[in-house]
């Protein structure tokens, strides 16, 4: 029996390590009763299907003041007032009942001008091999209006981008020796439930505190982006990766 390569299953794979537990957004099966519950909590959250690529379908929703609520889905934003009517409009607009949703807490993701970006670590063994390897690393920078880098204005160095970034120098110490540690023990983790991949495609967040948080782990990431570095990632990962796998999250 296959396992789940949804974003709720991965979540409650890696939630079970105290040690990467502690990097993950808080997180729920979306209900009706969750959203409001992760809403109250948080005033931010983002709405994600349990199944998807390249940030589609992912949605943040805040609260307002005078139990106004605004919708941000790419860059496009809606304000309705009070839960029943913005639940009726998720319901029409955004969620399909043939798909599970995940609510989260939205990460406060440090910024490069007025634009989040977040990090894209890849992870991968050799065939016939059990030692992992990062492969590659970058920077997305969202579009201007975006809050989520499914739509990218810029790609970057990891370097470049946290030294362009608004982190003081006080919160960027060590921060690239963590997210290398971290991304190599969350795949080891999540190597023995998904024992035959080869690579993995960890989505970092760093927040503006400069505290490190694991977005989603893809397992057949898309790695067309490497190419815009020029610095030998993507021919190493593409080094690593079977033909016949095909690009997707």
């Amino acid at each position: 029996m296959s396992v789940s390569v949804g974003k709720w299953t991965k979540h409650k794979f890696m939630a079970r390590e105290e040690e990467l537990s502690r990097h993950l957004p808080d997180t729920k099966l979306l209900t009706e009763d969750s959203l409001w519950w992760m809403l109250d909590q948080y005033s931010h959250i983002m709405i994600k299907p349990c199944i998807g690529y390249q940030g589609r379908g992912v949605i943040q929703v805040s609260s307002l003041p005078e139990e106004k609520l605004e919708i941000h889905s790419g860059y496009k934003k809606i304000i309705l007032h009070g839960k029943r009517e913005t639940y009726d409009y998720l319901k029409e607009n955004h969620l399909s009942k043939k798909k599970r949703y995940i609510v989260q807490q939205r990460i406060p993701l440090a910024v490069i001008g007025k634009s989040p970006f977040d990090i894209r670590v890849m992870v991968q063994r050799k065939n016939d091999s059990s030692e992992w390897s990062i492969t590659g690393k970058l920077a997305k920078v969202a579009a201007n209006g975006f809050v989520i880098t499914n739509a990218v204005k810029a790609v970057l160095t990891v370097e470049e981008a946290i030294k362009e970034s608004t982190l003081n120098n006080n919160q960027i110490q060590g921060l690239l020796g963590k997210l290398d540690q971290l991304s190599l023990f969350t795949v080891k983790k999540l190597a023995n439930d998904y024992p035959k991949r080869r690579t993995f495609g960890i989505d970092i967040g760093i927040d503006q505190a400069g505290e490190i948080w694991i977005i989603e782990v893809n397992l057949a990431p898309n790695t067309s982006m490497f190419k815009k570095l020029a610095n030998g990632d993507y021919e190493r990962i593409k080094s690593y990766k079977k033909e016949k796998v095909q690009d997707q999250d």
